[in-house]
């Protein structure tokens, strides 16, 4: 018996490592999903790894095959199925990115490219002479579409907030294509190493095995961080009104554009205890959802708003006059009036009461002590009305 070739050894020893190390991927990708399970996309990304997983114990089988049939024959590599199932697991890579980063582009281009190339390549390479080649054609070919396809989904708009782990990820997709096209050159630069297929195939080996790794990488930091966000929206946004807290409120004025003037006014809905009382608190609870509605229609993107208390909201705006400030507070407060909150068969109507302050905007707090002071005076007055303090804040 003739001895092993050392590049075939190392062959052998590169898929079994490879294989292994993908059933650690896979383990480590099963505990994501599991946490993570309620993101749309990271079960396609479970499902890529897994189909991966098959694909390198197929290889390590074929190669087990190879060796017992003392290296005389290359046919394990000439298989089209194979690499057919790695394309589809490729492919659920980029679908699962859409799904998670809530792309808005048809997934019919990704899929219909695939098709469009890989389909020809693959029902001629089982009848070509030179299967190897072609199989190899066809994996580089559907990787590169589908990492095309996932860099151009990580260069959107959606994906902007990931910052590093975008990056990270786009250099692995780069790479990775790199190292596939690199290997599909050496096969096709000399008809010696296209005999010698062990090399290449090492490449191959490595190149999965080290995509993986850094794809499972970064699915844990997407994860990561869309759960930071979700903790965030938590912290900051009132779940019941659906715009922000007191917190989040604060943390918005303090992120916004540097500012001289500024105004804050303050909204108390009218006796809302007797709400509660005589309708009950889910009643409640829907009047706060639909003047909150009501104040996010009337205030859009120009000013913040918050639920900062009870029944009370809070709106600021930078670089705003008294004049419009004061507009603002009574079509809020008509729309108010004139809304009515309907469960089942009760119809509810409220009323609310309006302070506002405007002047410097270097001390936020004394503002909101003016507001409130004016909101005091519209409660003292009658109530359903809006009052204005000109302060000098600072």
């Amino acid at each position: 018996m003739n001895p092993m070739p050392l590049v075939l050894l190392d062959l052998f020893t590169i898929v079994i490592f490879t294989a292994i190390g993908l059933s650690f991927l896979a383990v480590i990708m099963l505990c994501i999903w599991v946490g993570n399970r309620r993101y749309d996309g990271v079960g396609y990304w479970l499902t890529s790894s897994l189909l991966i997983l098959g694909y390198g114990f197929i290889m390590a089988e074929q190669l087990w095959l190879f060796k017992l049939d003392n290296y005389a024959s290359h046919s394990w590599l000439n298989a089209m199925r194979p690499n057919i199932l790695l394309c589809f697991a490729v492919c659920l890579i980029s679908h699962g990115f859409h799904r998670f980063l809530k792309i808005k582009q048809s997934l019919f281009w990704l899929y219909g490219a695939q098709c469009l190339f890989i389909l020809p390549l693959y029902f001629y390479g089982s009848t070509t002479e030179m299967p190897a080649l072609y199989t190899s054609s066809v994996l580089t070919v559907s990787v590169s579409i589908s990492l095309i396809f996932n860099s151009g989904y990580l260069l959107s708009y959606q994906a902007k907030q990931y910052g590093m782990t975008r990056l990270i990820c786009l250099f692995t997709c780069v790479l990775s294509l790199v190292l596939n096209i690199t290997r599909f050159a050496l096969l096709t630069s000399d008809q010696a190493v296209l005999n010698c297929i062990e090399i290449t195939t090492a490449i191959a080996c490595i190149n999965l095995l080290m995509t993986q790794c850094f794809l499972t990488f970064c699915y844990l930091m997407f994860c990561t961080q869309r759960n930071a966000f979700s903790l965030r929206h938590m912290s900051f946004i009132d779940p019941l009104a659906n715009i922000y807290n007191r917190r989040g409120y604060q943390h918005a004025i303090a992120a916004l554009a540097p500012h001289k003037e500024a105004a804050v006014m303050i909204l108390d809905i009218d006796h809302f205890k007797n709400i509660n009382d005589e309708y009950g608190h889910a009643a409640g609870d829907l009047v706060i959802k639909d003047i909150a509605m009501i104040i996010s229609k009337a205030c859009g993107s120009t000013c913040v708003y918050a639920r900062t208390g009870g029944e009370e909201f809070s709106i600021y705006s930078p670089l705003i006059s008294a004049k419009i400030m004061d507009n603002l507070a009574e079509q809020i407060r008509l729309s108010i009036m004139e809304h009515t909150s309907t469960k089942e068969a009760l119809e509810i109507k409220v009323t609310a009461s309006i302070g506002i302050a405007v002047g410097q905007s270097v001390n936020i707090f004394a503002l909101e002590e003016e507001a409130d002071k004016a909101l005091y005076q519209a409660k003292s007055e009658g109530r359903n009305c809006t009052v204005m303090q000109l302060s000098m804040a600072s």
